[in-house]
């Protein structure tokens, strides 16, 4: 059974609110450039996303929350990366266990999208219960909550040329082992000794 991805399109233009003409222009949009029909509508201008809020919340299927100052679980961002819900423009907001099945709660523009749906499930694992949220709150809600990862101590540096059981005591070292020339170009390297500081040891 093909599921159709634009239901919400139809019903806008069902309902009135925008025309054939209307639907196919942000349908090319859609194709060309990707994302969502109702993104596309508001774009060209059709319609307020507003309006588009208050008619999906008008059928009673689908019930609005708003993610100011919304706090989402590690758990529930870790679904899937911050990158792909903002793909998807859908963010997780509560997972309830009822039984042996997992209940999550996820808010989006189209909940009329029933292929989104479908993946969302896949992904998850859940039953997705979408609920209705505006574009701009899923993505503060995405980017606040994004995990913050926990700084790495940086390793000690370790000057491998210096280390104590590879140390040569130079008295033992004549000044024609080749050897301590290897040892004095190095520490020119590190700038520990000057041009005239190796000549005063080599010669002196």
């Amino acid at each position: 059974m093909q599921i159709n991805a634009n239901r919400l399109g139809e019903m806008l233009l069902e309902a009135g609110l925008i025309d054939q003409f209307q639907l196919e222009s942000a349908l090319s949009m859609q194709r060309n450039l990707g994302g969502r029909i109702g993104s596309a509508l508001v774009k060209l201008g059709y319609l307020p996303e507003e309006t588009i809020m208050e008619f999906l919340e008008s059928q009673e299927k689908y019930s609005r929350v708003s993610l100011q100052d919304l706090e989402v679980p590690a758990q529930l961002m870790a679904f899937m990366s911050a990158e792909r819900m903002l793909e998807l423009m859908v963010v997780p907001i509560e997972l309830r266990k009822t039984g042996n099945e997992k209940l999550l709660r996820v808010a989006m523009t189209d909940p009329t999208n029933l292929k989104l749906i479908d993946d969302l499930q896949f992904t998850t694992g859940c039953k997705v219960i979408p609920v209705l949220a505006v574009e701009d709150e899923i993505c503060q809600a995405i980017k606040k909550n994004i995990p913050k990862e926990t700084p790495k101590s940086p390793e000690p540096v370790v000057e491998d040329n210096f280390v104590e059981h590879g140390m040569v005591d130079l008295a033992d070292i004549s000044p024609h082992d080749p050897r301590l020339d290897r040892l004095l170009d190095l520490l020119k390297e590190k700038g520990v000794l000057s041009v005239l500081d190796i000549e005063r040891v080599k010669f002196n």
